[in-house]
């Protein structure tokens, strides 16, 4: 019954990304659901980790006007290579996080910037706004693993721990 709160958690993500632009407005940089795919595969491993960041990846992929698939690849790799190394990244050390999604956060713009390029045309104007709006993605991704991951271990904590039946 505690893992179903791992798919409402999900949902909150979701609703929470998928409306902070409208309310917020601004210009707003942030990937909710690529912490997230960062913390199962830190929490559960590589194989939970690529089942969430391929499910993230499919209703990204849906929603957004951009290259089909692009998203489930990159959210695939990111939830299993996390998943992968989760035992040498220390928990604890929240430096580790902030300089680990900063890495993945400047990669993914990058490989994003090949299909947004190719489709658009390539000029100076375009590029300085990409380079742009991609540091502000990450450093808002810097910003918002920290209190993410702190939450979601909290119930990965409270999912994990025994029940106790009298």
């Amino acid at each position: 019954m505690k893992m179903w709160s791992w798919i409402a958690a999900a949902f909150v993500v979701l609703v929470l990304q998928t409306t902070s632009l409208g309310c917020f407005g601004g210009n707003l940089f942030f990937d909710l659901p690529l912490l997230f795919i960062y913390s199962v595969g830190l929490f559960w491993g590589a194989q939970a980790g690529l089942v969430c960041g391929l499910a993230f990846g499919l209703l990204q992929d849906i929603s957004s006007p951009a290259v089909f698939g692009f998203y489930m690849l990159t959210r695939g790799l990111v939830g299993y290579g996390t998943g992968s190394i989760k035992e040498m990244i220390f928990k604890n050390n929240y430096g580790y996080h902030v300089l680990i999604i900063g890495f993945i956060s400047l990669l993914l713009r990058s490989l994003y910037a090949v299909p947004v390029f190719w489709l658009s045309g390539f000029g100076k104007a375009a590029l300085f706004l990409y380079l742009q709006d991609s540091l502000l993605y990450c450093l808002g991704n810097m910003l918002l693993v920290l209190p993410v991951t702190r939450i979601l271990l909290a119930l990965y904590r409270w999912t994990t721990e025994d029940d106790v039946t009298y």
